[in-house]
């Protein structure tokens, strides 16, 4: 039965936080999910991939290890960064190789999505700060000036962006 098997599941609880992607959860209920995300969650674990979305949970503090520039590179880098832990840098990275790699450009887009407090702004602004940085990476030493202005003003488009989204949302009375 489905609740025989969601104890079963559920009573190695040491593995639930090994899970990378929520896919391989078997059985995948919403008990389950969130079990795993809550164990992976405890242990400082806030990227967890579910099929090809990413699933960000909130860490409500400052883990500056996880963003650095050499993080960033790595995943720029990397043959093949979907080998990688998950990270929003490898949806960015996915996104970047899907323009770059064709004759003619594909157009991407990324949605980032969630309540209020669920880090959308904190991911966007990572998500803007890592094409600033892996655009100008193949450039010489002396447009980094170039690079870092460009940075800045996609870095500060951003509550711009954020007011069109939150005056465009249906359950927003702004607009009233």
């Amino acid at each position: 039965s489905l609740e025989g098997e969601i104890r079963a599941f559920l009573t190695d609880e040491d593995q639930l936080h090994t899970y990378e992607d929520l896919t391989k959860v078997n059985p995948v209920t919403p008990t389950t999910v969130l079990k795993c995300l809550q164990a992976r969650y405890s242990l400082k674990v806030f990227y967890t991939h579910a099929g090809c979305t990413l699933v960000a949970l909130n860490p409500f503090q400052p883990i500056p290890d996880l963003y650095t520039l050499d993080v960033m590179k790595e995943y720029h880098y990397a043959p093949q960064p979907q080998e990688f832990k998950p990270h929003i840098f490898i949806v960015a990275e996915q996104a970047y190789r899907n323009i770059q790699g064709h004759v003619e450009p594909v157009n991407q887009s990324l949605v980032v999505s969630g309540e209020s407090g669920a880090g959308k702004t904190w991911t966007s602004r990572c998500l803007m700060k890592y094409y600033a940085t892996v655009a100008g990476s193949s450039s010489v030493l002396k447009i980094q000036d170039k690079v870092e202005r460009i940075e800045r003003r996609v870095l500060d488009s951003n509550p711009i962006m954020e007011a069109f989204g939150f005056l465009s949302k249906p359950s927003c009375n702004v607009m009233d």
